[in-house]
């Protein structure tokens, strides 16, 4: 017995826990580079209970628990849904399809061939219509995916079916009634009846021509089954659709040269018999010999009466109408030649337009139900589906492409979207003036919190190593090699995904370090900035593999969103210079150019979940948890990267914050002239005396008082006491943080700020309200001028 080592499969009832992630922004001015952050010790600062700390802003939640009590274990996780392996069925996956049916399934059942035990299934779900309807849809694929679409259906489609909603069953029932159709109306022109329990009608289109070829008595129909037998999938169904009636015509045309010696009256005979016989199929039915010797109206009457009140034949019955309130035999005469089959094309048309509605309305739900479930890669599969006209490729979607999409673990850097950021100018990857019409060439850009910037790279189903890297904003457009050229400085441009895999979208990537090199399929090349530029608006090209800086990207964001994950080599950023990063070490630490200033204090964490159930939670590898935000049951929630700094967990039903880190970047106003603490200019050097300046909420105002009671500034410096001065009058500046008591200052309740050092207050020389006003150390006198 063969064993199969498959993964469990995302069927009804299992919760799901799928892991995605988003991007990140850059600083656009100044323009500084994010500094990776640097490992951070994990002891507990010691606290004083002297001073008051600063009030925390209003609109932060609750500060962080580093308790991982009560963190409910790792939920089983469900895999996405099902990718299939290409293996036949276990018994054990025969045996749940069948006991969800209330069956008990024996030997006749479970030695059966995949496609013969969906057989088993249709044969007795008769009274359950929308599993029969399903199991009829499978058992009518193409030769080319009726095994795999056999397979799908033991291992999740018929639980799907059970819980359908609306949309699919109407969509199932349309699908399901159209090929019944199609083989119906085929056997009929061929003159073959069909078999009492209606298997006939549930064979698949190449054993629907088979059972043609060897049933049928007109020598032109079995000849022409007999080469669609040998043809393509796609000439088969056109053997279906029209073939079988032209060669019946065919053969009709041949019996009438062959009655030439039995005289005219016996080919007119033969010939209005093969044009009742014609009209009559295009309903599906054979007519017998009463009904050939019908009057023309009496026929015209029979072929009302099958259709008068069917919602399927409405054009039909209206043409069979019409020219009955004729008396004219013309009138007649055009209706059965002609006038039936215009009709019909009438009411194709109409059916195909609402199944294609049933369709689309199907992959809309698919959709709407995987963004719930968090199946990323479902959700941009359907969408790329519902966005090409005509009705072939959305039809293909529900049936089999559903289950044709990788499962989200296997996108890098994983899940869902992110900004790729290039390592040489830490730029981010866009389409040139964020322009997504076809051809718009990539370029790398300033980063934006935008989707415009986010990027799927969504690996290609069945393949181990291949991607397509597709933007976030509508999913429907992919990174592409303008020239399907193999050979250096070709343009990358965008262009609407193709729904199969072509070589000129596909990618492979390489580490490097923490950076992904991303290698056209095509080319063989890799996408490298121009020239190593760190300008905005630089053009993305092709160009041969060298390790150099300008091909190495990173992916970073803003946010996790719920079952996303933040782990090896992924950054969250705001866009002033804080980052988040879960490090080596295993600890989680937020940093503000590039000094730490937060952090879990652990130090064998391996991944930061955003569960579904609104806790953050860090576990170690073996998936126990060692730290946690303690907001279970209060999602599903966001985690942002907020650009004053703070890491905010976000409840997505009410907006409400329910965690935050409770540092964050805030503006030093003065009591006395309402002006702010500033970094003067723009270059943060070390050595620059802080002054006071009209409050404008630039990040020469923003300062994060950290764990160490020190004030870092945008770019990671610290305000300093120059030279540990002890003295009045000691000037206030910015300098590289040393963790120094020149560096630490606290709050005290008469609102002064007291350098740790010295124990002088931050003070506004001669009371100065003034823009400019240099900042130094004072005896401290509880004086307007040291309130803040």
């Amino acid at each position: 017995m063969h064993t199969s080592t498959r993964r469990p499969l995302a069927i009804r009832g299992l919760l799901v826990a799928v892991t995605a992630s988003a991007l990140v922004t850059l600083i656009t001015s100044p323009a500084v580079a994010v500094t990776p952050p640097a490992p951070v010790p994990s002891p507990t600062p010691s606290a004083t209970n002297a001073p008051k700390t600063p009030k925390t802003a209003t609109r932060e939640a609750a500060p962080a628990t580093t308790s991982a009590a009560d963190v409910p274990e790792a939920r089983a996780a469900a895999d996405d849904p099902v990718e299939d392996d290409g293996l036949p069925t276990t018994l054990a996956e025969k045996l749940a399809a069948a006991r969800s049916i209330d069956i008990e399934p024996g030997a006749d059942w479970l030695n059966k061939s995949d496609r013969d035990f969906v057989f088993k299934i249709w044969q007795h779900t008769a009274d359950q219509p929308l599993i029969r309807n399903a199991a009829e849809l499978a058992l009518s694929a193409d030769d080319k995916t009726i095994g795999v679409v056999c397979r799908v259906f033991i291992r999740q489609g018929i639980f799907d079916a059970k819980i359908a909603d609306d949309a699919k069953k109407i969509s199932d029932e349309t699908a399901a009634r159209e090929a019944r159709e199609l083989r119906r109306n085929a056997y009929a022109a061929a003159k073959i009846p069909l078999d009492a329990d209606g298997y006939m009608l549930v064979l698949s289109e190449r054993d629907t021509v088979f059972e043609i070829f060897t049933k049928a008595t007109g020598p032109r129909v079995v000849a022409a089954a007999d080469a669609a037998l040998r043809d393509t999938a796609e000439e088969r169904r056109t053997f279906l659709l029209t073939g079988v009636q032209v060669a019946a015509d065919q053969d009709v045309q041949d019996a009438i040269k062959a009655a030439e010696e039995e005289g005219e009256a016996e080919q007119r005979r033969i010939e209005r018999e093969g044009d009742l016989r014609a009209a009559a199929a295009v309903l599906g039915v054979i007519p017998d010999a009463g009904k050939l010797a019908m009057t023309d109206d009496d026929f015209i009457f029979w072929i009302w009466d099958l259709t008068d009140g069917d919602p399927r034949r409405v054009e039909i019955a209206n043409a069979a109408r019409t020219a009955l309130r004729s008396s004219e035999s013309a009138v007649w005469i055009a209706f059965i030649n002609s006038g039936i089959y215009t009709a019909n094309r009438a009411d194709r048309a109409r059916l195909e337009a609402e199944a294609e509605a049933a369709d689309r309305r199907n992959a809309d739900s698919i959709r709407t139900k995987a963004a719930a479930d968090g199946f990323d890669n479902l959700v941009t599969a359907a969408t790329q589906a519902l966005a090409v006209a005509g009705p072939d490729v959305v039809n293909d979607f529900v049936r089999v492409g559903r289950n044709r999409v990788a499962p989200d673990h296997d996108n890098r850097p994983s899940r869902k979207s992110w900004q790729w950021r290039n390592q040489n100018s830490e730029k981010c990857l866009a389409a040139a003036g964020d322009n997504f019409s076809n051809e718009t060439q990539l370029v790398q850009a300033n980063c934006a919190d935008s989707d415009r910037q986010r990027w799927i790279a969504m690996r290609v189903y069945n393949t181990p190593d291949r991607y397509r890297i597709i933007n976030a904003a509508d999913r429907t457009k992919c990174v592409t090699l303008a020239e399907r050229t193999a050979a250096n400085n070709i343009k990358f441009v965008i262009r609407t995904c193709s729904i199969s895999e072509v070589a000129d979208q596909s990618f492979k990537y390489t580490k490097n370090g923490e950076n992904y090199v991303w290698t056209n399929g095509f080319a063989q090349r890799a996408i490298t900035v121009q020239n190593a530029s760190r300008d905005h608006g630089a053009g993305l090209l092709t160009f041969d593999v060298n390790g150099g800086t300008n091909q190495n990207w990173h992916p970073t964001n803003t946010q996790l969103l719920f079952d996303q994950e933040l782990g090896e080599a992924k950054f969250l950023n705001s866009l002033i210079g804080h980052a988040v990063r879960l490090q080596d070490d295993g600890n989680v630490v937020i940093t503000k150019g590039g000094r730490p200033i937060w952090d879990t204090k652990t130090t064998t964490g391996v991944r930061l979940i955003n569960q579904s159930d609104g806790n953050l939670v860090l576990r170690k590898s073996d998936g126990v948890a060692i730290w946690s935000s303690g907001t279970y049951g209060k999602g599903p929630s966001t985690l942002k990267m907020q650009k004053d700094g703070n890491l905010v967990l976000y409840r997505n039903a009410t907006g409400e914050a329910i965690w935050s880190s409770a540092v964050y970047d805030y503006t030093m106003v003065s009591r006395w002239n309402s002006k702010c603490i500033t970094v003067p200019g723009t270059t943060f050097e070390n050595g620059l005396q802080l002054e006071m300046r009209t409050c404008n909420n630039s990040s020469a105002q923003q300062w994060i008082w950290d764990r160490t009671k020190s004030f870092v500034s945008f770019n990671g410096k610290c305000m300093d006491v120059k030279g540990s001065g002890k003295t009045n009058g000691t000037i206030i500046q910015l300098y590289t943080c040393n963790d120094s008591a020149a560096q630490k200052f606290e709050y005290y309740t008469d609102n002064s700020w007291r350098n740790v050092n010295s124990g002088l207050c931050i003070d506004i020389p001669s009371s100065n309200r003034n823009d400019g006003a240099k900042l130094t150390t004072w005896t401290c006198n509880g004086g307007g001028n040291q309130k803040w």
